[in-house]
């Protein structure tokens, strides 16, 4: 994964959608899952060589600041390493080519298409920074059904193994589709990338490194231990980060092996239950959460690091700064924000990278809509409301020393389900109809008008009605509002719940068919709680707007 000091990416609840408070697609404890990890390489690197071509056979490192936080394997091959600073990097690689890239724009943008593009082949992916996504593809195993009898790719500490029994025919089809959408995302969008295999999300990241560059491993339960033996230190354990080393740390745990070794109990006592078990689990290979399908933003934020800012002046040109940007990308998500923070960091000695602080507040209606509308006094009204939440912050007649001011825009409404894009579209948790084991890939050509429409069946839970309700309530659909009434008489349904599309359109092509009729199925979980309704099916339909 890219590091570019602290403005790698936006929040890490930025793609969380308003859909993850319920769970879709298989058990996540099953041990039968085969989960996909898929990191870009050298990510930056590559979206400028995408964008100028001249670049791909010279050595070329991505600047932030005084760092190179990313560089190609041109100039890797030539002593440049991530993170090395831009003297040592010059000294080593005279012929490096530096490109600025402190502006995230170019990047973001690449990384929202590749999850996109793996979201229309699989509605569970759950994207992880700009240049990872899980990818949960059980389902597409099983449907395949035909047991592989090879595995594409590197198999982890293993030149040769029979895949006719367990999970091991389940991980060599799985490693096929991870071969087949690798393919995808670089005849696409240009873009290499590696591949791991396994039966959970954090076993999938850790082996997915192991050959680099675009290439893919697939691990196997019995190497299990032998992949988290082989760790070393807890840093390298995802989910530790370096707060929690620094506690591990003072109970004279070192390595993934201490923490194996460690006492559950004391564990618990440190951290309490909760946190304790899921330590203990991760240094086991053990991780059962879901893939969690990413959606629009809940939230947008830019932010900027540098050495000193040491003036109330400085503090609101580097603002307003930010909030140009930011601005510029709130008009283009289209949604009004609700809620405005500020973090900033102050230096410290001790504790140089770990020490932030925010004030939030909400956004007067008039400023939102200023914001959305592109008016050209939204950032001074912004700049405005910044520094009051400052000067809770800092005192600005005493001396002060920032090393790091983030604006961020929270509390951003649901996206509507007809966004094109598909982020937080309802249309992103819909199984394509094609079948994987009759074409590897779906094709992704365009539907006529004339097709037939689409049939879809909704278990749904109060979750999910008040997500879906809210989503087309605001297009002012009386068609929606008598559906969505009927369903809400249905009353509750189990914990779990699925959206299906039986013969849907080709994913584009539903989103430009304005004209189309929906036949609509609501249909019942079978452990919903009571009476009669158990038994109710009604058939609505609606005209989409």
């Amino acid at each position: 994964m890219e590091n570019s000091d602290d403005n790698n990416d936006e929040d890490e609840t930025e793609w969380k959608t308003s859909f993850t408070d319920f769970t879709v697609g298989p058990n996540p404890t099953s041990p039968h899952r085969v989960i996909l990890h898929f990191d870009l390489d050298c990510f930056y690197a590559q979206v400028e060589m995408i964008r100028n071509p001249a670049l791909r056979n010279v050595p070329l490192g991505i600047q932030q600041k005084y760092i190179v936080v990313t560089c190609n394997y041109v100039a890797r091959e030539q002593g440049v390493t991530k993170l090395m600073s831009v003297v040592d990097a010059q000294e080593k690689c005279p012929q490096l080519v530096l490109v600025k890239g402190e502006d995230l724009t170019h990047y973001r943008d690449m990384s929202y298409k590749v999850t996109e593009l793996l979201m229309s082949y699989c509605h569970l992916v759950e994207r992880l920074g700009f240049d990872e996504n899980y990818v949960d593809v059980t389902e597409m195993v099983e449907k395949r059904l035909t047991h592989c009898s090879s595995f594409e790719g590197h198999v982890y500490n293993r030149s040769g193994v029979e895949t006719n029994t367990g999970d091991h025919w389940r991980l060599a089809v799985g490693s096929h589709i991870a071969a087949e959408l690798r393919t995808v995302i670089c005849s696409t969008l240009g873009l290499t990338g590696c591949a791991g295999v396994a039966t959970n999300k954090l076993l999938a990241k850790l082996v997915s490194g192991t050959f680099k560059p675009n290439q893919q491993t697939t691990l196997l339960p019995q190497d299990v231990d032998h992949i988290m033996g082989h760790l070393g230190s807890l840093r390298r354990l995802p989910g530790v980060g370096h707060q929690t080393s620094k506690r591990l740390q003072a109970l004279g745990l070192v390595t993934v092996q201490d923490l194996q070794l460690f006492p559950l109990a004391d564990l618990v006592k440190e951290f309490g239950a909760h946190t304790g078990q899921r330590l203990k689990n991760l240094s086991l290979g053990v991780d059962d959460s879901p893939v969690v399908p990413t959606g629009a933003p809940q939230s947008l934020s830019d932010e900027d690091s540098f050495k000193k800012i040491s003036t109330t002046r400085e503090v609101v040109e580097k603002t307003q700064d930010l909030l140009t940007i930011l601005v510029e990308r709130m008009q283009k998500d289209g949604r009004q924000p609700h809620t405005f923070r500020l973090t900033l960091r102050r230096y410290s000695a001790d504790n140089k990278w770990f020490s932030r602080e925010s004030r939030q507040c909400p956004i007067p209606n008039h400023i939102g809509q200023k914001v959305v509308s592109g008016s050209t006094d939204a950032t001074a009204h912004l700049v405005t409301m910044a520094m009051k939440l400052f000067n809770k912050m800092v005192d600005g007649s005493a001396a002060f020393h920032l090393t790091l001011l983030n604006v961020c825009f929270t509390n951003l409404p649901p996206a509507r389900g007809t966004v094109a894009s598909g982020k937080g579209a309802i249309t992103s948790f819909f199984t394509l109809g094609s079948s994987p084991r009759n074409s590897p890939i779906p094709s992704q050509t365009n539907v006529p008008a004339h097709s037939h429409p689409i049939s879809l069946t909704l278990i749904l839970t109060p979750h999910l009605f008040k997500s879906i309700q809210t989503l087309f309530i605001k297009r002012n659909s009386l068609n929606c509002l008598l559906l969505f009434k009927t369903i809400g008489t249905l009353g509750t349904v189990g914990p779990y719940c699925l959206i299906q599309a039986q013969k849907i359109l080709r994913r584009k092509a539903s989103l430009v068919c304005t004209e189309r009729r929906l036949n609509v199925r609501i249909l019942h979980n079978k452990d919903m709680d009571n009476n009669k309704t158990h038994q109710k099916l009604i058939s609505l339909t609606r005209v989409l707007n």
